[in-house]
């Protein structure tokens, strides 16, 4: 649901000022309005609240020491040391509590203690494993080349290359080697070695009178010269290997030591850093918010959104520091605030994952109706219809259930996993409904599945063979689906006082209504008076028409024939499931008819694995699209700005 919000207006004398507003900041629950618009275009009898140039001063120079401060804080970053919270809140409110000129000192001396040596180490860390990475990537080139220059005689006369080439162009080391033959008065040879599978290593010898033609013509050809690092380029290839191997075996313990100097430098500062960072974040974002606040000769202007609930305790901390110097007016809103008044959502624990899903398609203006709870039971139920496979169910949800333990400290793939784990299930569910357990195992060669009759009904359904009846079960779906979101949109118009949004909903649902009603009695054949209500139906539907006109003009038109299109669109629900249902019956069939059971289990396994990657995502767009398009499209209007409060990133209350 959208969080209630009262619009309010702080009013007080100009010298509290900056106390109002770092007690605001505290209390971090006003979402500030910018009245620097509104007193610039003279809507407001206002002047903006301007920043001094002591302000702007320390403004400047906090926000240079916080770039250096973020810079040794990801330096000294370890995952193994956790914060304790206590402590950093408590360093945070001293610092925080201390002076502008106190606080830039103490800064700028932990700066000068840490900066340095921190960056030194990290830079030695990365310099460390980059030649660790590189040593990796030539120490099996070596190794294979080595033993290729104890084939060769050297002298000083002679000078060797060593190339790597694509083993598909091996055979291009003939046509190499005629070429150098012709530049160096075959005064050359050529050792060839295979590295791994794709690549081949060979070293050329030639006399060093045509070193300058053999470089020139090599380079011209591209052909990739294997270049060993610095340290090891001018020594033979023999004597780089052992070299290498050396400082392969060195560079571990090197690592080591640095990583733990990290650590204990991390563990020493970690929380004094992170408390400086936010209290510099803090005190710039107050300097920032400033020209965004009003004044007159005398007094200050402060305004914003704040959640209803939580106005009192906003007016108790001002009056009770204050009393009636300070004064909080909660003014109403009008319909015509509500595109500019910021959104907030509040739900169950179980559906709030689904605010992430929604926020894709963007926040829902303020004073309509929350569509959160529509995505928790639509979209999974929608997802579920399309698969409904018990095997594909079970799988995702142990993948749902594997990927939330294995990263507990993820929270994108915490949330996403709350929205696929309902989807799953209902896969499940609707597996046991249709009776598919990777298609047709469990009904067709396990003989598991009976079927019963419930009301007249046969269960499980099975939905390959009954495909018309499931046509018509989609249909009837969408059709629910889009007269419920016509009714959300007249509710949604109601609230927002929108007449012409008002008559087009009411319209369109009018005329959809009596139409179905009208087709209803047609099939249901009741004789001469069957025509008549058709006749009071049609009447109706053309008023209904009328009206959805007279609201959109010819919007009104597109959106009813645009209606009618979306309940047809639901036919998508049988067509891609159908489609999944047939692949997994005929992966079956193919597994049976291979003859060789390890053969059909493999070949099963794999085309088994290729239908569930696609019913894993194409039926999760196709399930997105019915609610984003088709039934959002009757009622979703979208608001300009998400409730953002200004709170302070430190935690806590200053002491």
């Amino acid at each position: 649901m959208l969080v209630p919000m009262a619009k309010v207006e702080i009013i007080g004398p100009k010298n509290l000022f900056f106390d109002v507003v770092s007690l605001v900041h505290e209390h971090g629950k006003l979402h500030i309005e910018d009245l620097s618009q509104k007193i610039n275009s003279g809507e407001l009898p206002l002047d903006r609240m301007e920043v001094v140039d002591q302000q702007e001063d320390d403004r400047e120079r906090m926000e240079d020491m916080l770039i250096r401060v973020r810079a040794i804080i990801k330096a000294l970053h370890r995952p193994e040391v956790k914060l304790d919270k206590a402590k950093r809140d408590s360093e945070y409110n001293r610092l925080y509590g201390m002076s502008s000129d106190e606080l830039s000192a103490e800064i700028a001396g932990v700066i000068e203690e840490v900066e340095d040596r921190t960056s030194t180490l990290a830079s030695t860390h990365t310099s460390i494993e980059s030649e660790l990475a590189l040593l990796a990537r030539y120490e099996p080139i070596l190794h294979k080349i080595q033993p290729l220059t104890k084939q060769i005689v050297s002298t000083g006369a002679y000078e060797s290359v060593a190339l790597l080439i694509e083993r598909r162009y091996k055979a291009s080391l003939e046509l190499l080697k005629e070429e150098l033959d012709r530049l160096t008065k075959k005064q050359c040879e050529i050792v060839s070695t295979d590295v791994d599978e794709d690549h081949t290593a060979a070293i050329v010898v030639f006399n060093k009178n045509y070193s300058e033609p053999v470089h020139k013509f090599l380079a011209m050809e591209n052909v990739n010269q294997i270049r060993l690092p610095s340290d090891f380029e001018d020594m033979p290839f023999d004597i780089a290997y052992d070299h290498l191997k050396a400082r392969r075996k060195d560079l571990p313990g090197d690592l080591d030591k640095v990583s733990s100097e990290l650590e204990d430098m991390s563990k020493k500062w970690q929380i004094k850093l992170s408390a400086i960072r936010d209290v510099l974040i803090d005190k710039t974002e107050e300097i920032a918010a400033i020209p965004k606040f009003g004044r007159t000769a005398y007094a200050f202007v402060v305004t914003g959104w704040i959640p209803v609930s939580d106005v009192g305790a906003l007016r108790k901390e001002l009056s009770s520091r204050w009393n009636d110097d300070v004064i909080v007016n909660q003014t109403e809103i009008d319909e015509e605030e509500f595109a500019e008044t910021p959104v907030a959502l509040k739900n169950a624990k179980v559906v709030e994952p689904f605010q992430s899903l929604l926020g894709v398609y963007g926040i829902p203006r303020y004073g309509t109706i929350d569509p959160t709870i529509f995505l928790f039971v639509f979209y999974p139920l929608f997802f579920g219809m399309i698969v409904g496979d018990i095997g594909y169910g079970l799988i995702m949800l142990g993948i749902v259930l594997w990927l939330r333990l294995k990263y507990k400290e993820k929270p994108a793939i915490q949330v996403a996993t709350s929205v696929l784990g309902p989807a799953s299930t209902m896969v499940v569910a609707f597996g046991v409904l249709y009776g598919e357990f990777f298609g047709d195992v469990l009904s067709h060669y396990l003989g598991w599945i009976q079927v019963i009759n419930i009301g007249g009904v046969d269960l499980p359904f099975n939905r390959v063979e009954l495909v018309m009846p499931f046509m018509i079960i989609a249909i009837a779906v969408g059709v629910v689906h889009v007269l419920f979101g016509l009714v959300v949109g007249i509710v949604n118009a109601r609230r927002m006082r929108h007449k012409k949004h008002l008559w087009e909903k009411g319209g369109i649902l009018t005329f959809l209504l009596a139409i179905l009603t009208a087709v209803g009695l047609g099939m249901a054949g009741l004789g001469d008076a069957t025509v008549w209500a058709q006749a009071g139906f049609a009447a109706v539907a053309a008023a209904g028409f009328v009206f959805a006109v007279r609201g959109g003009g010819v919007m009104g038109v597109v959106e009813t024939i645009e209606s009618v299109a979306h309940m047809a669109s639901y036919i998508r629900i049988m067509a891609v499931g159908l489609a999944g249902a047939i692949f997994a019956d005929a992966v079956n069939e193919i597994m049976v008819k291979m003859g060789n059971p390890i053969v059909g289990v493999a070949i099963g396994v794999l085309l088994h694995g290729l239908n569930f990657a696609i019913v894993a995502f194409s039926p999760s767009i196709h399930a997105i699209r019915l609610n984003f398009l088709e039934f959002f499209g009757k009622f979703y209007e979208t608001g300009s700005q998400q409730y953002s409060p200004f709170t302070k990133t430190g935690g806590g209350k200053s002491a």
